[in-house]
């Protein structure tokens, strides 16, 4: 029997249960036993739903990172603490992040065009990082994809990074249709909006991020295709 473990990111300092009603949603076209478990803070960690699973004698864990792109946490601590905890009791296999999948490209073309009387450009901001190339590679991919569909330009950015949204700013005294592309409305994606009203005012469509919605429940459903 194959047993899910749904890995979200965590906070340090509480239990963080944003997109828990997501994952939810989607256990619900699962047969499967499953966990959550979360890479940072003291509760309902990985290691213990880790533990949980081999107690209930599965042969097999898929770990699914409710994650959107590929960095640090996806590629060095979910398989360095996976490998640890399961000390080779049963295979593992870790599925690809969730920025790539056909919900996330369609979530982002019908917020866009959700905004109704606007032509403006389109700016994509997501977390970043120094540390990987794929992840503002993958970005950079969805951007051209949106920007082909809709018509009009659509500029990747990050908030950590080589590609830092603000310049992008800079440049367009005009109104834009900004999207955080992030899976919370977390302290990050919540400084990234205050930063552009300080800078800005209230010029820019500020569009919501993916926390909790119908979109992430979807992307979750196609990474599990194989397991439904």
């Amino acid at each position: 029997m194959i047993g899910i473990i749904f890995v979200l990111h965590g906070r340090k300092n509480k239990l963080s249960v944003a997109n828990f009603s997501g994952i939810e949603a989607a256990t619900k076209h699962l047969t499967l036993p499953y966990e959550i478990g979360l890479l940072e803070g003291e509760h309902q960690t990985l290691e213990m739903a880790i533990q949980s699973l081999l107690s209930r004698q599965v042969s097999e864990i898929i770990f699914l990172p409710v994650l959107l792109f590929p960095a640090t946490h996806a590629n060095e601590d979910l398989p360095k603490r996976a490998q640890k905890a399961l000390n080779k009791q049963v295979p593992y296999q870790i599925l690809p992040t969730l920025g790539t999948t056909h919900a996330v490209e369609k979530f982002l073309l019908q917020q866009v065009t959700s905004v109704k009387d606007s032509r403006a450009e389109v700016l994509l901001i997501a977390h970043g990082t120094p540390h990987y190339q794929e992840p503002f590679k993958q970005l950079a991919q969805i951007a051209s994809k949106l920007e082909r569909q809709l018509g009009r330009r659509v500029y990747p950015a990050d908030y950590y990074g080589e590609h830092p949204y603000l310049p992008i700013l800079e440049k367009h005294s005009e109104p834009m249709i900004i999207q955080r592309l992030f899976l919370t409305e977390g302290y990050l994606a919540r400084k990234i909006k205050n930063n552009i009203i300080e800078h800005r005012g209230a010029q820019d469509i500020l569009l919501p991020t993916m926390q909790d919605s119908a979109a992430l429940v979807s992307a979750i459903l196609e990474r599990l295709t194989p397991y439904i």
